[in-house]
């Protein structure tokens, strides 16, 4: 934890570094959380198509990162993180050039049965 699932617009592929992009992510959720980097996993979905309002301006795209995190942070501390990674992801979809760029941010708790193992067979 935390686990985090971005889904982005195809047309953002090119302006967006997702590899540079999860690891400030996991910089910045290991330090707001207080655990350990090595605890930060980031799944990338690339959206083929993505319909923003009445979908006739041709130009909005989207991306959204979900981030599911341990029982037990405080409303301050998720508060801080949502507007944290937000600013995040407008850094890292500034050049963008000609899109308007839709971002949302979701943190919310990981379930009452999550485990987790980390294996080496």
């Amino acid at each position: 934890m935390p686990h985090a699932v971005v889904d982005y617009s195809d047309s953002l592929t090119g302006a967006f570094d997702r590899r540079a992009f999860a690891l400030e992510l996991h910089a910045l959720a290991a330090e707001i959380l207080d655990t350990a980097i090595g605890n930060c996993k980031t799944r990338f979905h690339r959206l083929e198509e993505s319909v923003v309002g009445e979908g006739t301006d041709g130009r909005s795209v989207v991306i959204h990162v979900e981030l599911a995190i341990a029982r037990g942070r405080t409303p301050q501390t998720k508060s801080r993180l949502t507007r944290s990674v937000l600013e995040l992801v407008e850094r890292h979809t500034s050049k963008a050039a000609g899109l308007l760029v839709n971002a949302s941010v979701d943190v919310r708790d990981l379930g009452d049965f999550y485990t987790k193992s980390a294996t080496t067979p």
